[in-house]
């Protein structure tokens, strides 16, 4: 018979392993999914490996934890110069220093993509009186 202070860490262990799992429903709603079967498909494809418990199916946070940082790093990567830094800014939760890298220029192909259109007569008027007010 188990004493009261393994059950205690038992349950604390088991709640602790819980937290570290995102149940499928969840993800379907995170990624936009309606069906289940298009989650595990894309489970599948993304190397996102499903949990069977009971009725229930989970998988792990920080495997998509990890997909969104490589999406978001190959993103980066592809359209700012400085990358390197923009992600460290990312990683330190350094938002003001985030922000100036940001408005930092684009890569010539980016700029390309965004061209800046000149604003109507009446859209810089209407601009000119909301920073006058």
């Amino acid at each position: 018979m188990e004493n009261k202070e393994e059950v205690v860490e038992s349950n604390e262990s088991r709640k602790n392993m819980m937290s570290k799992l995102i149940e499928i429903k969840d993800l379907i709603d995170l990624l936009g999914y309606v069906d289940e079967r298009s989650i595990e498909t894309w489970c599948k494809k993304n190397k996102v490996p499903l949990i069977h418990i009971g009725k229930k199916t989970y998988t792990l946070n920080s495997f998509i934890d990890m997909f969104i940082n490589q999406k978001l790093e190959q993103f980066i990567k592809a359209n700012y110069k400085n990358p390197d830094e923009i992600l460290k800014a990312i990683n330190n939760d350094d938002k003001t220093n985030l922000s100036k890298l940001i408005n930092a220029p684009l890569d010539k192909d980016s700029s390309i993509k965004f061209k800046v259109k000149k604003n109507s007569k009446a859209a810089d008027d209407f601009i000119k009186k909301l920073k006058a007010a």
